[in-house]
């Protein structure tokens, strides 16, 4: 086993669960967007007025929810199964978090897509870690390979 084998499973494992609502919540609010277009009465708990409105009535608004749901319905997804880059993935919920912080900051959303903001952030900064732990595991394995102390992997 790899050293910091529990820590590396238990970060996975929480990646993977920082992960799974948006699976379910991204093509379910595109159907919303799309097909039902009526605010929803969680809506007043996420987002300001003019915002659910301004949705409900603009086409381009609704192409760009959808297009969020979407791609924070893929990447999760990708997380989920280990089909993307580490780095990558860090790199879509460190965007996607401090998107949504700003959008709190600027009263555009209210605080619970500000609590997801700080969790896509923090899944990032896991995900950055992981990615780090990744890297420097394998540069042991190789020196020690060249050193002739681990065998080579068939």
């Amino acid at each position: 086993m790899a050293p910091g084998g529990s820590r590396r499973t238990a970060r996975s494992t929480l990646i993977k669960l920082l992960n799974y609502h948006w699976v379910l919540l991204g093509p379910a609010n595109i159907f919303k967007v799309s097909y039902v277009n009526k605010p929803s009465p969680a809506a007043k708990f996420v987002v300001v007025p003019p915002a659910e409105t301004c949705q409900a009535d603009c086409k381009i608004a609704r192409m760009w929810a959808c297009l969020f749901w979407g791609l924070q319905t893929l990447v999760a997804a990708a997380i989920v199964q280990n089909k993307i880059s580490d780095e990558a993935a860090a790199a879509a919920k460190l965007y996607v978090g401090v998107a949504l912080v700003v959008a709190f900051a600027s009263d555009v959303v209210r605080e619970p897509v500000a609590c997801a903001g700080g969790i896509e952030i923090v899944c990032g900064v896991l995900l950055l870690l992981r990615a780090r732990e990744a890297r420097e595991w394998a540069e042991t394995r190789r020196r020690l390979v060249r050193e002739g102390t681990l065998a080579k992997d068939k």
